[in-house]
């Protein structure tokens, strides 16, 4: 740190030394600025940009609001025709079709063959056949 104590560099005032480090010490500038409160946030986020309450706006209104430029601004759209609005507060949607079969439409792969029946002891081939063709017509029904 002696190597500097004299030196012609004029661009600081001295010199010090930090954890191991050397630093300069910076000229005083002129009048100090008196200490404000921090600038407030003015920005928006996402969103609120996206969710903001928007004035309905189209081409050829009077008087629109002022905003900045955007692509897709409403204020740029041509007008349009609001929906209009069902009579009663009901579907109309029928879900209909004459070549479904209704009575086992949404029989589960589970409901159809896992029945929890207890193991078949019977050892009679005829009478296993039997049953087994007695339960895959009603499976197939």
């Amino acid at each position: 740190h002696d190597f500097v104590k004299n030196s012609k560099v004029g661009s600081a005032t001295g010199f010090m030394m930090v954890a191991g480090s050397m630093l300069a010490i910076p000229h005083k500038t002129g009048t100090k600025m008196k200490m404000q409160t921090a600038p407030r946030f003015s920005g928006v986020s996402e969103y609120q940009e996206c969710y903001k309450e928007i004035p309905h706006c189209y081409a050829s209104m009077d008087r629109k609001p002022l905003i900045a430029y955007h692509p897709n601004a409403t204020r740029s759209r041509l007008a349009v025709e609001d929906a209009p609005v069902p009579l009663k507060n009901a579907s109309t949607i029928a879900f209909q079709d004459r070549f479904c079969v209704h009575n086992r439409r949404f029989v589960t792969t589970h409901k159809n063959y896992y029945t929890g029946e207890m193991p078949d002891m019977r050892s009679n081939p005829g009478m296993i056949a039997d049953s087994t063709r007695l339960k895959r017509m009603l499976q197939d029904k």
